[in-house]
C-alpha cells in the first residue's frame, strides 16, 4: 500500500498526534464485539443481510478482522485506516483480502472518498470517529454519508463521558476535544478525542441519519484499569 502523500503542515497538530499514536499499531487479531452484536442483532434479523454480496465499508478497520468477518459472512467488504502499520499486518494476516485494505489520510479534507468509489449498503465505524474535532468529524461523516446507498445502514460507536477515560482527560483550546495521556513505549503519548454526553447528544452527532437503535457497552477486565463506556448508534439513510 502506498504511503499517504501528506505533510505535518497539511494537518492540524492534533491530527498528527493522533496519527502517530495509531501508527504505533493496535494489536487486534479478533473482531471487536460490537460488530458481532450489530451483525447478529440488526443486519440478520431486521434486514436479512447479506442477500447478494452487499458492499460494506469499515472505517478505522485496523488489522482487518471485521473486514474478514464481513467477507466470510457473504458481504463485499473493504476497510480504511490511517495506520499503515496496522494495514500492513492486515494484508499479511489476510493475503486474499489485501486489495480490500486502503490507507486514508488522518485529515478528512485530504480524502476524496474513503476506500473504493462504491455505494455501500453498510458502513461501520467502531471506536474510530471520536478522535476527530467537530469540523473534521462532520467532514468525515458527510463523506461517508455520500458513500452510503439510499436505505443503507450506518453503525458507529463513540466514547461517552461515563467512561473512566473522561475523568483522566484534560480540556484543550478546542472545546470539542480533550487530551488524554496514553501510557506507551518508549514514552507516553497524547491522544485527542471527544466524549458524548448522553443518548440525545449521540443522536445529534448523526443528524443526517434516521436513528434506528441507540445503546451502549461498557467493559473492564482488570482491577487496575478503568472501565470503558461507549454509545452505539445505528441509523439509516432515507
Amino acid at each position: 500500500m502506498p504511503p499517504i502523500a501528506a505533510t505535518v503542515g497539511a494537518r492540524s497538530a492534533y491530527l498528527e498526534r493522533n496519527r502517530k499514536y495509531w501508527e504505533q499499531g493496535y494489536d487486534a487479531p479478533s473482531v471487536n464485539h460490537p460488530i458481532f452484536g450489530f451483525h447478529d442483532r440488526v443486519l440478520k434479523p431486521e434486514f436479512n443481510l447479506p442477500q447478494g454480496h452487499e458492499a460494506v465499508l469499515d472505517f478505522g478497520c485496523g488489522q482487518g478482522a471485521a473486514v474478514n468477518f464481513f467477507n466470510t459472512n457473504g458481504f463485499n467488504a473493504f476497510g480504511v485506516d490511517i495506520s499503515e502499520s496496522d494495514l500492513s499486518i492486515a494484508g499479511n494476516r489476510y493475503p486474499h483480502l489485501r486489495h480490500r485494505f486502503h490507507v486514508c489520510a488522518a485529515d478528512p479534507a485530504a480524502n476524496v472518498t474513503y476506500g473504493p468509489t462504491l455505494q455501500y449498503k453498510v458502513i461501520t465505524a467502531v471506536e474510530s470517529l471520536h478522535y476527530l474535532s467537530r469540523k473534521d468529524f462532520y467532514a468525515a461523516v458527510k463523506k461517508l454519508y455520500r458513500q452510503l446507498a439510499p436505505g443503507g445502514l450506518f453503525f458507529a460507536t463513540l466514547v461517552g463521558e461515563r467512561s473512566s477515560s473522561f475523568a483522566k482527560s484534560q480540556p484543550t483550546e478546542d472545546p470539542w476535544l480533550r487530551r488524554t495521556e496514553v501510557q506507551s513505549t518508549p514514552a507516553p503519548v497524547d491522544s485527542y478525542n471527544f466524549f458524548v454526553r448522553d443518548e440525545d447528544d449521540l443522536i445529534d452527532r448523526f443528524i443526517f441519519l434516521k436513528p434506528l437503535h441507540v445503546g451502549y457497552y461498557a467493559e473492564k477486565y482488570r482491577s487496575d484499569e478503568g472501565d470503558g463506556f461507549h454509545y452505539t448508534f445505528c441509523g439509516i439513510k432515507e
